[in-house]
Order: C-alpha cells, then sequence, then structure tokens
C-alpha cells in the first residue's frame, strides 16, 4: 500500500484542497477522504461513500506526474498517519 496526501492549490470553494488515498500495489484507490475549505469533507471505500466522493475507476498517476501539474502538491505519508485522518473523518459519521 502507498498513502497519499495531495493539497490542492486553488480558490474553488466546491472543489477539495486536501485529498488523502490509501493506494494498492496495482495504484488503484482503496480509501479516500476529501477536505473541503468551509471544513465539510467526503469519504469513500469500496462499501460507502459519503460527501461526494467516491473511488476512482482510474488508475492513480505517480507522484512525478501529479507534481507535474503545479497546482498539487504530493506527499507520501505514513499508514499510521492515514489511518489516524481516516479513523477521524470516517468515525465521525457514527
Amino acid at each position: 500500500m502507498e498513502y497519499l496526501k495531495v493539497s490542492w492549490l486553488h480558490h474553488f470553494e466546491d472543489e477539495p484542497l486536501f485529498l488523502y488515498t490509501e493506494i494498492d500495489s496495482q495504484r488503484f484507490e482503496n480509501r479516500k477522504i476529501e477536505i473541503y475549505p468551509d471544513g465539510s469533507f467526503g469519504i469513500a471505500n469500496s462499501n460507502f461513500h459519503f460527501g461526494g466522493t467516491a473511488l476512482s475507476d482510474e488508475i492513480m498517476p505517480d507522484m512525478e506526474e501529479i507534481s507535474g501539474d503545479k497546482q498539487f502538491i504530493p506527499e507520501l505519508i505514513s499508514q499510521a498517519e492515514f489511518e489516524l485522518i481516516w479513523n477521524q473523518y470516517f468515525y465521525f459519521l457514527s
């Protein structure tokens, strides 16, 4: 697994500022969290989605490709950091 945080530099109120993604060995998303400028969020896994967030059917680009677009700042994060964010938002819905 790979865990990725992407900061999206923009001024759109209806698009996420931060995207956290768990990526499998074939580079497909397993879980994803999107955090919006107003603090709202979306979250998704293979069995659940909330807030308009869904897993992509496309293979995720690698770090080099993502960082090639200057509006995106990708960062590898640890599984522990991803789990902390995931649990914070997932359990908020419980």
